[in-house]
């Protein structure tokens, strides 16, 4: 079960049947039915979403929530800018990432998360990254939203304690959704690599490669310090390209430049859609 920690044993055992619950089921609705129960022993009742990162393609979206106005943006190109997915890309066993392993420092206070996330009343997130193979991941995000107090420290030990079985789990969740599908169809490949470009080359034609550096990190919500750490460079040399990309693509502040931003991100995938 991971790292020791303090677990009722009638939730223990309410936590597991419902695991158990999902390791048996053929429906893959049903199963993640199952898995988001499953927190409701350990924790205060949170909302659970889940979903499938992948490395060549958008963000595969799971559950009853598919739909919603939340995972619809994030598909659209949100992710991109996501620290769970930029830990996907680096991740190599599965892991829980806790708030402060989630998040880059300051995150809370950046454009990127005043935008997305905040909008939606998400004070708070725990993150299951579950590697399937080189190229994919599912992930659980168990959010806490509105007036909903933080996780405490005894309900981050629990989740984190667990991950092998919410791991076996999803596991199987996920091969009963994408069973028969390998891999990612033509069209969602191309919508990722037209968006990574996107993400990639915003700015390029005005900036200086430096300032794209800059400009990338700050749109993942980075702080100028962090970003200046990252890169090795003066905090005074970090404001300086700040005011230098800001004069450049007439913006004048990280607000419009994140508007900027999803503006061309827009605009790719109207091109996308024309070329079909």
């Amino acid at each position: 079960m991971g790292r020791q920690t303090s677990i009722r044993t009638d939730a223990l055992a309410a936590f597991l049947g419902r695991i158990d619950a999902a390791l048996r089921s053929s429906d893959a609705d049903a199963a993640l039915g199952c898995i988001a129960r499953s927190f409701d022993a350990l924790i205060e009742e949170s909302p659970v979403y889940f979903g499938i990162y992948r490395r060549d393609a958008p963000p595969l979206v799971l559950g009853p929530d598919a739909g919603d106005e939340w995972n619809r943006s994030y598909t659209d190109g949100h992710y991109l800018l996501d620290p769970s997915y930029e830990a996907f890309l680096r991740m190599g066993e599965s892991v829980c990432l806790l708030p402060g392993q989630a998040f880059p420092r300051d995150f809370r206070s950046s454009e990127y998360y005043l935008s997305y996330y905040r909008p939606f009343g998400m004070v708070d997130e725990i993150s299951f990254l579950l590697r399937l193979d080189e190229n994919s991941a599912a992930y659980v995000s168990v959010m806490r939203l509105g007036s909903a107090k933080p996780f405490s420290a005894a309900e981050c030990q629990r989740l984190e304690s667990v991950l092998p079985a919410i791991d076996a789990a999803m596991r199987h969740a996920c091969g009963l959704h994408v069973r028969g599908v390998s891999s990612p169809d033509d069209a969602s490949r191309a919508l990722h690599r037209h968006l990574s470009a996107a993400f990639r080359d915003f700015g390029k034609d005005a900036l200086s490669d430096r300032e794209s550096e800059v400009t990338r990190l700050l749109l993942k919500g980075l702080a100028p310090k962090v970003v200046g750490r990252m890169l090795d460079i003066a905090p005074g040399t970090v404001r300086n390209h700040i005011k230098s990309i800001y004069t450049k693509l007439s913006v004048r502040s990280q607000a419009e430049l994140l508007a900027a931003f999803f503006d061309a991100l827009g605009g790719e995938q109207g091109r996308e859609h024309e070329t079909e």
